[in-house]
């Protein structure tokens, strides 16, 4: 019987297909999942492997590629890679790739950061959108944006392609213990998949012409279809909101233009 892990390295979205991890062996396909259970599944591509943290865990399995390249996990997942290769002596351990954040002296991992819009600066462009690896961002053309924190990841990939350059990163503080470290990565993982399994059925699909959205915006078509850790209100709540403060911006520039007539 196959285990949970190993069936979701099997199923996994078109974009993974390349990899054919599901024609290695069974102790090479655990290994991987070993392996990317370790990386924090931010998705970044820092790692120079741009489609993401399997990716990368398969280079290390199969091609020996250097296993300190997770700049967000840093040192602590450097070694907990190291321990799951069975390399972790002080004399091999490779020390983590550094980070442009400082080291936080509770997780001993780099600050981690958010991505926040300034909503002011916002023109609704959506090219932010598609780039989110796990759907963090809901707003509609013309339309001011806004990026659930709670879902970031910090990845920054939303920040090149904004042509107005309103997107910040923000670092914040907490205390997460290593179980629900667990769990937050896992839940990330699944989203992550769901993003490219949705985004591969829209290319595919030549007679859908509406623009790539996010997975908050499909929530409110298919709340079941989707597993995400937010309520169906919160996500209407949230569109509501910025809808609402795009609609008075947008009345306080007539007012400034009909004072200066």
């Amino acid at each position: 019987m196959q285990s949970s892990t190993n069936i979701r390295l099997v199923n996994l979205p078109i974009l993974f297909d390349a990899l054919h991890i599901d024609t290695l062996p069974a102790d090479i396909q655990a290994r991987i999942a070993r392996v990317d259970a370790c990386l924090p599944q931010t998705q970044c591509g820092l790692c120079e492997h741009p489609d993401g943290c399997l990716p990368y865990a398969a280079a290390i399995v199969l091609d020996g590629e250097q296993y300190n390249k997770c700049v967000p996990g840093g040192q602590p997942v450097t070694n907990a890679i190291a321990q799951t290769l069975d390399i972790d002596t002080p004399n091999t351990t490779l020390t983590a790739v550094p980070s442009q954040w400082p080291i936080d002296a509770t997780s001993e991992r780099p600050t981690e950061v958010r991505a926040v819009i300034r909503e002011d600066d916002c023109i609704g462009c959506t090219k932010c959108i598609p780039a989110c690896p796990v759907d963090a961002i809901v707003g509609t053309g013309k339309h001011m944006h806004t990026i659930f924190t709670d879902l970031c990841t910090g990845c920054e990939l939303c920040i090149a392609p904004c042509p107005v350059d309103c997107i910040d990163l923000v670092t914040i503080e907490r205390e997460i213990s290593e179980p629900e470290r667990i769990a937050e990565q896992e839940d990330l993982r699944q989203r992550y998949h769901t993003h490219l399994k949705r985004v591969t059925e829209q290319l595919a699909d030549t007679s859908n012409s509406r623009p790539v959205v996010s997975m908050v915006e499909a929530k409110l078509n298919n709340a079941a279809s989707q597993s995400l850790n937010i309520s169906e209100s919160q996500a209407k709540n949230t569109i509501a909101a910025a809808k609402l403060r795009t609609k008075i911006k947008k009345t306080g520039k007539a007012a400034k233009c009909a004072c200066k007539r």
